[in-house]
């Protein structure tokens, strides 16, 4: 059986999982992502912030246990893959509950790991109010914050 190890759980991440499973059915697909959402809309961010969506699981598309159940993929999220061992073939990776390392061994490898975001070297981008705006998380702070 063919092991796929994903790195990376937001869009083409789950996206090459789905259509990989779909392909070949028999292949054991594993996703890690250290974030706990897999698939949100980034498009609803602010109206989540501006609560004109006042429920958080409204932009969230898919969760890790209802596409492990659509699709037959795996997802492992809190886990922060920390080394690449291409020789052997594995991925270290770090349990971000437990702080515990853990290693994922493959037969083929996609690295996913999307965007982030990029923040200017301006003066006070560091101060306490600034935020970046990619994720759920991000909105839930600067929501919390306001």
């Amino acid at each position: 059986m063919m092991r796929v190890l994903i790195l990376g759980g937001v869009a083409a991440g789950t996206k090459v999982a789905a259509k990989l499973k779909r392909l070949r059915f028999d292949a054991e697909v594993l996703i890690l992502t250290k974030d706990a959402d897999i698939s949100y809309a980034g498009c609803g961010l602010p109206y989540y912030v501006g609560d004109v969506i006042t429920d958080r699981e409204k932009i969230i598309v898919n969760t890790p246990e209802k596409f492990a159940a659509l699709t037959g993929a795996k997802v492992l999220t809190g886990r922060e893959a920390e080394k690449l061992d291409a020789a052997g073939k594995t991925v270290t990776a770090k349990n971000l509950a437990t702080g515990e390392e853990e290693v994922y061994p493959y037969d083929a490898c996609v690295i996913s790991t999307g965007a982030s975001s990029i923040v200017p070297p301006l003066q006070g981008v560091n101060l306490k109010g600034v935020f970046t705006m990619r994720t759920p998380d991000d909105a839930e702070g600067l929501k919390n914050y306001v």
